[in-house]
């Protein structure tokens, strides 16, 4: 079924910049202890450093973590894959269990450079105080906040200066500046930065989603991707079902069952689909219970009719229209 077939959209790009988020299975925990979080850093810093990563920001909680990093080559699916199949295993194997840790696919969202630095790197440390860990960012030993106030023992594939050099004419001055705006961070918490991301996918100025726009639009991605369409807005049939779906208040699955022709709002999704989305008369057919091709066109013709009489209808049908439009720039 189409429904099933949603993904996350992977935007790869040389020196592409990202906030990365992983979560166990079922929200379940993915460390057990000190020891398990010794391993993850371990494998982190393995990875990194192999692949010549620049992290930015980290933060391990106990059942999901934080990453905000840097890539100089297009290789984040190939890098996560090594670091969540590779802690999985190790857990597995210390804790004589068996099946997934973690929950499906990485979430990323790719960051124009320079952009809100210092916001996204301080919603990554502020984690722990926000889950009850700790009082202050720093304290937390299972992020990277305390390695921006060290001189030493920083890691190689740690990059903390290409945050704080936004600020402050000094390191020294960097980091008090950075101190301050993590202790107001903690007294008054802000929004989360990431509240600006478009399609669920990149964060930055309206310059920056345009030109991953265009370059999106020259890879052909896989549409059933729903950020993809959000991106190069188009409406997908999901769209077309929840929409239809909210304003009749009924389930998305009864749009579906064949043997409800008479259905009002199966018949509307269906004359939408027909109307906004690029699928092929057919694979609606398929779609919407195994019906042929020229049911589909019958039924959304009759849907068309009807709106030509029917002002109510008509405005029913054109609120979820601009409603698909609004969804498709988000």
């Amino acid at each position: 079924m189409m429904g099933a077939m949603a993904r996350p959209l992977r935007i790869e790009m040389a020196d592409g910049v990202y906030h990365v988020t992983s979560r166990g299975l079922e929200r379940r925990e993915i460390v057990r202890d000190d020891a398990d979080r010794a391993r993850w850093l371990d494998l982190l810093g393995e990875v990194a450093s192999r692949r010549q990563w620049r992290v930015l920001a980290w933060a391990l909680m106990d059942n999901h973590f934080h990453l905000f990093l840097r890539t100089p080559r297009a290789d984040l699916s190939a890098g996560m894959h090594d670091l969540n199949s590779g802690y999985a295993t190790r857990f597995n194997r210390r804790h004589s269990r068996v099946g997934p840790l973690l929950q499906g696919r990485f979430k990323a969202i790719i960051v124009e450079s320079r952009y809100h630095y210092w916001e996204l790197s301080r919603y990554v440390h502020l984690n722990p105080v926000r889950a009850g860990l700790a009082e202050k960012p720093q304290a937390y030993p299972w992020s990277s906040c305390a390695a921006y106030f060290r001189e030493r023992d920083v890691p190689d594939w740690l990059a903390p200066e290409e945050v704080l050099c936004e600020h402050g004419r000094t390191v020294r001055a960097a980091r008090a500046e950075y101190a301050k705006f993590l202790a107001e961070g903690v007294a008054s918490p802000p929004p989360s930065p990431l509240r600006q991301v478009v399609a669920a996918t990149v964060l930055g100025s309206e310059r920056f989603v345009e030109r991953i726009r265009r370059w999106l639009g020259t890879r052909r991605p896989d549409r059933e991707v729903p950020a993809a369409r959000r991106l190069l807005g188009s409406v997908g049939v999901a769209d077309v079902e929840a929409e239809v779906a909210r304003a009749w208040a009924v389930p998305v699955e009864t749009l579906r069952v064949r043997g409800t022709r008479r259905s009002p709002a199966r018949a509307a999704a269906l004359h939408l689909c027909r109307r906004l989305t690029r699928e092929p008369v057919a694979r609606l057919g398929e779609h919407f219970g195994g019906i042929s091709a020229q049911a589909v066109c019958n039924l959304a013709a009759r849907v068309a009719a009807e709106r030509r009489t029917s002002r109510r209808l008509d405005a029913r049908m054109a609120a979820i229209e601009e409603a698909l439009r609004l969804k498709c720039r988000m």
